[in-house]
């Protein structure tokens, strides 16, 4: 193989290599902006029961095709608007 087919190849992966770089970093960066924002400009989802800030949410048991985990025996359901945001004392 003579040098400049050399040089070529390792010009070619070098390239592919930081192309696939920038496709990660993008890939993540768009990740943690759906991931939601932390901070003083977050959005904040009040609870269903009192309205105070929510930090999970939780199966109403209203679901008409309610489904039961075979391990557990827990009730939950397929459909997320059967999910209501509820703060840590609920």
């Amino acid at each position: 193989m003579s040098s400049s087919s050399l040089t070529a190849l390792i010009v070619l992966v070098t390239l592919i290599h930081v192309a696939a770089l920038v496709i990660m970093i993008v890939i993540r960066v768009r990740r943690s902006e759906t991931d939601g924002t932390k901070g003083r400009y977050a959005p904040v989802t009040p609870c269903a029961v009192c309205g105070e800030p929510a930090t999970h949410r939780s199966y109403d048991g209203l679901d008409p095709n309610e489904r039961h985990d075979p391990h557990t025996g827990r009730a939950y359901s397929t459909d997320l608007a059967h999910y209501q945001p509820l703060c840590p004392a609920h």
